[in-house]
């Protein structure tokens, strides 16, 4: 379907195509012919007064590489969520079709940012660039889609992101306890300030991860489904204890002799030094954006033995 708007004796095609115009005119025998002539329209998104500063940004950040993640990838984010914002105004009597929603998805303006700029990532690549486009794009949409987690100060070149978000738990340290450290659910609602790098994480747990890690061998599944059967096996086992302490008959459902001697040999695991060894890893390691091991800020600050 093609949308038709009409603005003072013009008509516009507000989808990105073609449109033949039919004018007559004179041929070399001076007898009047039809010509189509054929003009290129262009769609909202770059018809958009937004794409002014966008550019701006860009053509900086495409030649600059020493403030580009620090100073530019803040502005460049605002501008990418004025240009979807001033995108849905321009296209909110359109009929919603799958090419009106793509758009403003994530690959799609950063094919735009690009294209603003020239940008080809074949013949002259700028990982730098590529980077903080990315960065820039996520930053945007999470602003549109969720303006009370996410926020930018572009003059002071500060991005901020609400902290149970951008720290999902705070470790808690306790003296002369067998296990010293605790991890407890992160309630802050307030808007903390972040450096760029948080941003990748985020959009995954706001979006989903779309590249999620597939599973190669047999092996590499059964560690992949790992976190669900923890998860599992919490539920379950509070359910049999629970079923115990009242009595209950559905308990021997749940359990039997050899799910007990199961249990007893994770009960042996959960005492042993190797388990301490691993939640201490959890604590002191994480995986930064490019999917490498790296320090928390706990495991930085911990001092060697």
């Amino acid at each position: 379907m093609i949308n038709l708007k009409i603005y003072k004796y013009k008509l516009v095609n507000l989808n990105k195509v073609n449109m033949t115009k039919i004018e007559k005119n004179f041929n070399e025998d001076f007898k009047y012919v039809e010509v189509k002539k054929t003009k290129k329209q262009v769609s909202p998104i770059e018809q958009a007064n937004s794409n002014v500063n966008l550019k701006t940004h860009l053509t900086l950040a495409l030649k600059n590489t020493s403030s580009i993640m620090k100073v530019l990838l803040p502005k460049i984010s605002v501008s990418v969520k004025e240009l979807v914002l001033e995108y849905k105004k321009l296209t909110e009597k359109n009929t919603d079709t799958d090419d009106k929603k793509n758009q403003i998805q994530m690959k799609a303006l950063r094919e735009h940012c690009y294209s603003l700029v020239g940008y080809n990532r074949k013949t002259d690549p700028n990982s730098a660039f590529e980077m903080v486009c990315t960065r820039a794009v996520k930053l945007g949409l999470m602003m549109v889609d969720h303006p009370n987690k996410f926020d930018v100060d572009a003059k002071n070149s500060q991005v901020f992101v609400m902290s149970k978000i951008a720290t999902p738990f705070i470790i808690e340290k306790k003296e002369g306890q067998k296990s010293s450290i605790n991890k407890k659910p992160n309630t802050d609602e307030t808007l903390v300030e972040v450096n760029t790098g948080v941003i990748d994480r985020v959009y995954n747990v706001e979006y989903g991860n779309p590249n999620p890690r597939k599973p190669k061998t047999k092996d590499d599944k059964v560690e992949l489904t790992f976190k669900d059967t923890a998860k599992n096996f919490y539920k379950l086992f509070n359910k049999a204890l629970d079923y115990s302490a009242k009595p209950n008959v559905k308990f021997f459902d749940l359990v039997d002799e050899e799910t007990m001697k199961q249990l007893s040999l994770i009960d042996t695991l959960f005492q042993g030094a190797n388990y301490k060894a691993m939640r201490n890893f959890s604590i002191d390691y994480q995986v930064n954006v490019e999917g490498e091991l790296e320090k928390t800020s706990i495991g930085k600050n911990k001092k060697i033995a």
